[in-house]
């Protein structure tokens, strides 16, 4: 019986993937998996203490990296400012639509910043103030304590500033 019921179900998902094309459903099919370098830590507990954006604030947080990804901070302090990639744990992923704080009218989320969207990826220009071994003290954080650090990367001015008033 279970056997039976589980074929069906296989059947059924194939019949709905089978037309389209292969890029298509090897897009559609595949989990992406990230394991976290680190972890935020910051003043801010909740998601209502956080500020909008980072570079709005002076808010000093720090960013532990996992022993395990300590040598990948080998010259970081070379550089003035990095760019947090994190995970927002605490976001609804099934939001597409949303208000924002500068119109009454609701966007998409891809046209907007906000942490509600359907992989609540997070990112943040901070500045690097130090780094003491797997520990980077940065400002103008907006993350919440306790956020998965997914990546670093250095901000490079010449190749990540954009120039326009958009």
């Amino acid at each position: 019986m279970k056997i039976h019921l589980i074929l069906s179900v296989l059947g059924r998902i194939v019949e709905k993937l089978k037309d389209l094309p292969l890029g298509e459903f090897i897009m559609k099919t595949t989990e992406i998996i990230l394991k976290p370098i680190g972890i935020i830590r910051s003043p801010y507990k909740t998601k209502g203490d956080a500020p909008r954006q980072g570079r709005l604030v002076q808010t000093l947080g720090t960013v532990e990296i996992f022993p395990e990804f300590t040598e990948g901070l080998k010259d970081i302090e070379k550089r003035k400012h990095v760019i947090l990639i994190y995970w927002l744990h605490q976001a609804n992923r099934g939001t597409l639509i949303t208000p924002t704080p500068d119109s009454p009218t609701p966007r998409g989320v891809f046209s907007i910043r906000s942490p509600g969207r359907p992989n609540p990826i997070g990112i943040c220009t901070t500045e690097l103030i130090e780094r003491k071994g797997n520990v980077l003290t940065v400002r103008g954080i907006d993350a919440i304590d306790g956020t998965p650090l997914i990546d670093i990367k250095p901000y490079i001015p010449k190749l990540d500033k954009v120039s326009c008033d958009d």
